[in-house]
């Protein structure tokens, strides 16, 4: 009775362990994000330093003017805060302006950045949705 007990206490705390790498991997900011309105893919990556960072992969305009900003980060020095909460830098290749930005992974496939100038509360927050390529 007693190793039927204890059989069944490691199977539960494997179950446990299982379920909450399942959960930490599903609230992981690496993937490629589909921006707001689908403009563009970002690829969000982690390097070497431990920080994330984000280039842009795909544009919806596939003019030449678009194209040459193919592969430049966007994203970068992104740091985890907490589980769920990231912050960085969020450059905007168009205007060539560099923006304070937090990201908040929202479930699997849902993520908010936020991009502000000084403090988060002057700023624009978008919906990204994770997608393949």
């Amino acid at each position: 009775m007693k190793t039927t007990k204890t059989l069944l206490m490691k199977f539960c705390l494997s179950v446990l362990l299982l379920a909450g790498s399942f959960y930490a991997h599903s609230q992981d900011l690496k993937g490629i994000w589909l921006t707001k309105d689908g403009i563009s893919k970002i690829e969000i990556y982690k390097a070497k330093d431990g920080l994330y960072y984000g280039k842009l992969i795909w544009t919806k305009d596939q003019s030449e003017k678009a194209k040459k900003f193919h592969g430049e980060l966007i994203l970068t020095g992104l740091n985890k805060e907490s589980e769920k909460e990231y912050n960085g830098k969020a450059h905007d290749p168009e205007q060539d302006k560099t923006y304070s930005c937090t990201i908040k992974v929202k479930d699997t496939n849902n993520l908010d950045l936020r991009g502000y100038i000084g403090i988060s509360l002057i700023g624009r927050t978008e919906r990204w949705t994770r997608v393949s390529r």
